[in-house]
């Protein structure tokens, strides 16, 4: 739990303040800012963590509200005026394309253009959209438009949440559009044309790609810090001495591991207090922080090729799970790009004079909830309510639906103009391929032919012997590899969970109980991580088994063979 409460006895002239609110799976973040000034002036921030009762599952609104109430009290917040935002698989998010019209049309056909998208009907969707620029189509200027919507009942759970609070929403945001709007309110270099902000929280990770300072890409990825920590939860360990009984460390040990020591690198040495060599911490944690890695170089690669961008410049990390020790060198190490940790408050002032170096190791996980309170009217909102149509004569009266009608046939010819013209070039462009598949076609059909000869021969081996595994190798290195006190029961070839071609190998057997057996299972895995021809080990299970005369613990290691290694 964090809670800073700045005084206001240096506050400079009354305003408004707007709270910055971030409900996340984890934690509550509220920060307040004074928006009376052109610099902007933090008058306090709180952060507190989730009772364990509501971080799965349905939440108690009320519960929620009763936690927020907490921290405005802690923090001595007297504003009421609220910015929030959600988040997750149910936010959609578009760059769409319009032709030219007035703002007042537009506002009627975007809509409609929503619906195409998505599996809801207007009614039922909370939309807002920003026009970004002009982009030329067949000769003519369109509208390039960020489109953001979301079903209104996601947003209405929000509102209901703060409201019980005490609060008034004034707007409803999304996360890639608050961390652009940090990377607005910050400094760049010019140098450093695309950047691509990563939020990794506890429950998903986002990522947001802007080229200066434009947003044009973003992803939501389900890796996150959740998924560090209990990974590290897989470590058995021993009660006591001797003949102890098992345990495992419980959720908050293992947080509490993972903000101590980080992502160890393969140099460092020594152990944790409760005996966990970092060696072997770093080994339960490399899977996860590999699976972020190819998450991002995906993103990356879809990015450059699809927007023809030469190369992401940097990378900027907020939310809780960027402060880990060691990730940012992990990631700029193989990615061969610039990484740094955010700080929104560069530039900031701090009510009574309170010194930024006291809050920046916490400045990553504030990047959302001080976007959400620097909103400003004419960001995206989508409480955003229809302008008022302005009073008409009888004329008008009659003359306004023609021309929504008019406008509405001109739309739709547009959208199906353009439809022909790219069905048309697609039908040029399969017929031409068509043709110069032609003279080959007749050798496809023999090889074809001759392929499901060979399957069918091959099909008639045994199973096992179509397996390019080295054997003797393979259980030659498994010897070298495990302790005295563990017996091997069972080795299989998974075939179901291959991996970019690469064979799996299960590995089976139970630890007898030794003072130690859970340091024996931590050297297990390391020897098997440093063998040339396994990688990417993993637990996959670990249970007490109570079935022999001393108690054991079965165990079920999964890693990645590499066949071509000499």
């Amino acid at each position: 739990m964090l809670g800073l409460n700045f005084s206001s006895i240096f506050k400079k002239g009354g305003g408004s303040q707007l709270i910055g609110l971030d409900i996340g799976s984890y934690w509550v973040k509220v920060l307040e800012l004074d928006l009376t000034r052109t610099d902007r002036e933090v008058k306090g921030l709180v952060k507190k963590e989730l009772p364990p009762e509501m971080r799965q599952g349905e939440r108690d609104p009320k519960a929620v509200a009763e936690v927020i109430k907490a921290c405005l009290t802690e923090g001595s917040i007297s504003a009421k005026d609220v910015v929030i935002m959600v988040s997750g698989p149910q936010v959609f998010i578009r760059r769409i394309t319009m032709p030219p019209m007035p703002q007042e049309e537009l506002a009627e056909v975007i809509p409609f253009e929503a619906t195409k998208h998505v599996s809801f009907s207007v009614e039922q969707l909370a939309l807002d959209y920003i026009i970004v620029g002009e982009k030329e189509v067949d000769g003519v200027k369109n509208q390039d438009i960020l489109l953001v919507a979301i079903p209104k009942d996601v947003v209405e759970q929000q509102k209901s949440i703060v409201r019980a609070a005490g609060l008034r929403p004034v707007a409803v945001t999304v996360a890639p559009m608050v961390l652009w709007k940090t990377l607005q309110l910050g400094t760049q270099k010019p140098e450093e044309k695309v950047v691509a902000m990563l939020d990794i929280g506890c429950e998903r990770t986002t990522i947001a790609l802007l080229n200066n300072r434009l947003l044009e890409f973003t992803r939501t990825i389900k890796v996150s810090g959740d998924e560090v920590t209990r990974s590290i939860m897989a470590v058995p360990l021993v009660k006591g001495g001797g003949e102890g009984s098992l345990r495992t460390l419980t959720y908050k040990e293992a947080e509490d591991i993972k903000q101590e020591y980080g992502f160890p690198s393969s140099t460092e040495t020594g152990t944790t207090r409760e005996g966990i060599s970092l060696n072997q911490l770093s080994i339960l944690m490399r899977p996860v922080l590999e699976k972020l890695l190819d998450e991002v170089r995906t993103s990356f690669n879809f990015y450059v090729a699809e927007f023809h961008i030469p190369r992401v410049d940097k990378i900027i990390m907020s939310g809780g799970g960027a402060t880990l020790k060691g990730l940012r060198e992990f990631l700029a190490s193989e990615l061969g790009i610039e990484v740094e940790l955010a700080n929104p408050f560069q530039g900031v002032e701090f009510a009574g004079g309170i010194s930024k170096d006291d809050i920046v190791d916490i400045a990553p996980a504030f990047v959302m909830p001080f976007g959400l309170a620097s909103w400003e009217k004419g960001d995206l909102s989508l409480l955003r309510k229809k302008a008022k149509k302005k009073d008409l004569s009888p004329a008008m009266t009659l003359i306004a639906p023609a021309g929504l009608a008019i406008l509405l046939v001109f739309y739709l010819y547009w959208t199906t103009s353009s439809e022909l013209a790219n069905l048309r070039a697609e039908l040029d462009k399969k017929v031409k391929e068509l043709k110069s598949l032609s003279a080959i076609s007749a050798a496809a059909i023999t090889l074809s032919k001759k392929k499901r000869e060979m399957q069918a021969e091959l099909d008639s081996f045994p199973h096992a012997l179509k397996e390019s595994i080295d054997s003797a190798r393979v259980l030659e290195e498994i010897r070298l590899s495990i302790p005295d006190n563990t017996r091997l029961e069972q080795i299989d070839v998974v075939h179901k969970r291959r991996k970019a071609g690469k064979k799996i190998i299960d590995i089976w057997g139970t630890a007898f109980f030794l003072d130690e057996r859970g340091p024996s299972m931590s050297n297990f895995m390391a020897a098997l991580e440093e063998s040339p021809i396994f990688d990417d080990v993993r637990m996959i299970l670990v249970e007490e088994d109570k079935s022999y005369t001393v108690n054991g613990l079965k165990f079920q290691l999964s890693c990645q063979y590499n066949p071509l290694v000499p």
